[in-house]
């Protein structure tokens, strides 16, 4: 891995997992007497509607079940790079493409009142999303990256 790449792929897994700490942080806090004003913080980042969130200890955490495994699937990203032979940029954004679709769908039609959703589907297209997008950047940082002579 090219240090440029290790750097973005670094990056993107630390944020990741910053929010998600933070997000599992606040809700333990909150399950032990907290404000549930801990939560607003988070709005930023998700809606947070406490019931299209998981709960951890009773209380709801302070982002959304498709959140939270897009973010962890962005971690997770870094392990898959590393285990799955290289691809090409076109390849990682096919892959995107394809695992974003699901999740749009998903969210689309849920926002239409066509259907409701579940926290199981939610986690799933989430989590493909999660670990497409990641290895689309850090691929397309590889793959973009000029070594010096």
């Amino acid at each position: 891995m090219k240090r440029d790449t290790a750097i973005v792929a670094a990056t993107l897994a630390a944020i990741a997992t910053a929010i998600l700490s933070a997000s599992l942080a606040c809700t333990w806090l909150i399950a032990r007497g907290a404000s549930m004003r801990w939560r607003l913080p988070f709005h930023l980042l998700c809606h947070g509607i406490p019931e299209r969130c998981l709960h951890l200890w009773g209380v709801p955490m302070p982002i959304c079940a498709r959140c939270t495994a897009i973010y962890a699937g962005m971690a997770a990203s870094l392990l898959v790079f590393f285990l799955l032979p290289r691809m090409s940029e076109f390849a990682a954004r096919v892959v995107l493409f394809i695992a974003v679709v699901p999740l749009a769908v998903d969210g689309l039609t849920q926002l239409a009142r066509l259907r409701q959703s579940t926290n199981g589907l939610r986690l799933a297209t989430g989590l493909a999303a999660g670990v497409a997008f990641g290895l689309w950047a850090i691929t397309a940082v590889e793959s973009h990256v000029v070594t010096d002579s």
